[in-house]
C-alpha cells in the first residue's frame, strides 16, 4: 500500500504544479481552482501516508496508546484547510464574474484531460486497499471526485473553444467549489467527532447493544463507551453486571465470545468490566466484616 501513495503523491505533485502554471498563464481560474484542490490532495495523501506510518510504531509510557490519533488530528487539519481553499476560490470566480479574462479553451481542454489519466491512475492504484481501510478508502474516493472535476474543467474547455463563452471558466470553478465543499463536509463533520471521541461513522451503536442484550447470561450493562484510536481502529469499553447464578467459568467463556462479536462490528480493542448487583455486592461488604 505504501507503494499506491508514492505513486499517487508523485503523480499528482507533478501535475499540480503543471495545472498551476498552465492555470496562471492562460487566466483559467478553472484550472487554479482544480490545481488547488490537487494541491490538498497531494497534502491529504502525504498526511494519510504518514499516519499510517505512525500507527505502526510501538507504544511508550508517555504515550501508552501509541501515535494512533494524529491520523485523525491530520485528518481534522486537512479538512479545515480544503474549506479554507474553497472559500478562496468560490471568492476570486465571484470577482472574475465582473471581469471576465479571457481564457485559452484549448490549452484547458488538454491540461484537464492529462489530469482525468492521472487521477484515474492513482485512485486505481488505491483500488484494493480501499475495501479493507476506511483511511485508504477515503483516498481512493477523493481521486475519484479529482478525476471527475477534471472531466468538469475539460467540458469548461469546450464550450469556451467553440463559444467563446469566457463566463464558463468562473461559472465551472464555482461548481468546483461546491463539489469540494460537498466531497469535504462529510469528513469535517466526522473528524471533529472523531477529534472529540464521538462514535465512528463504521459502528452502529445499535448493534453493539444487541449483541451484549443477546446474551442470557447478562443482567445489565451501564457504563457503555465506544471512540476511535486512529482513523483505523476504534475500542470500547463496557460495565457488565452478570446474573447471579452464573459461574467464573461462564463469565470468562462470555467475555472471549463478546469480544469476538465486537471484533466483527469494527472494534479492535474491547474492555469489558463484570461486576456485581447490589444485593451481592452488600452480601460481599458483610462477609467481609464478619472475616474482619
Amino acid at each position: 500500500m505504501n507503494k499506491a501513495f508514492y505513486i499517487g503523491i508523485g503523480l499528482n505533485s507533478a501535475f499540480t504544479l503543471i495545472e498551476f502554471i498552465v492555470g496562471y498563464s492562460t487566466n483559467s481560474l478553472a484550472l487554479i481552482a482544480d490545481a488547488s484542490h490537487n494541491l490538498s490532495d497531494v497534502a491529504s495523501l502525504i498526511i494519510s501516508l504518514i499516519g499510517m506510518k505512525l500507527a505502526q510504531k510501538a507504544s511508550t509510557t508517555l504515550y501508552t496508546y501509541g501515535y494512533k490519533k494524529a491520523s485523525i488530528m491530520a485528518s481534522l487539519i486537512n479538512a479545515i484547510l480544503l474549506v479554507t481553499i474553497v472559500i478562496g476560490i468560490a471568492y476570486e470566480a465571484l470577482v472574475d464574474f465582473d471581469t471576465i479574462p479571457e481564457v485559452a479553451g484549448k490549452v484547458i481542454i488538454i491540461t484537464a484531460l492529462i489530469g482525468v489519466f492521472i487521477n484515474t491512475v492513482s485512485a486505481f492504484a488505491f483500488y484494493k486497499g480501499q475495501k479493507d481501510d476506511i483511511n485508504v478508502k477515503g483516498a481512493f474516493l477523493h481521486l475519484m471526485v479529482d478525476a471527475l472535476v477534471s472531466v468538469g474543467v475539460v467540458i469548461s474547455g469546450i464550450i469556451i473553444y467553440y463559444t467563446s463563452w469566457n463566463i464558463v471558466d468562473p461559472l465551472v470553478s464555482l461548481i468546483i467549489s461546491v463539489v469540494i465543499l460537498l466531497s469535504t463536509w462529510g469528513l469535517l463533520k466526522e473528524s471533529i467527532k472523531l477529534a472529540i471521541d464521538g462514535v465512528p461513522q463504521n459502528v452502529d451503536l445499535s448493534k453493539i447493544t444487541a449483541i451484549l442484550e443477546s446474551y442470557k447470561f447478562i443482567q445489565n450493562f451501564h457504563h457503555l463507551h465506544i471512540w476511535a484510536l486512529s482513523t483505523t481502529e476504534n475500542a470500547l469499553t463496557v460495565h457488565i453486571v452478570p446474573k447471579s447464578d452464573v459461574t467464573l467459568e461462564e463469565t470468562l467463556i462470555m467475555k472471549e465470545n463478546i469480544k469476538e462479536d465486537l471484533a466483527h462490528q469494527n472494534i479492535q480493542h474491547a474492555t469489558i468490566e463484570f461486576g456485581i448487583k447490589a444485593d451481592d455486592n452488600q452480601k460481599s461488604r458483610a462477609l467481609n466484616e464478619s472475616i474482619n
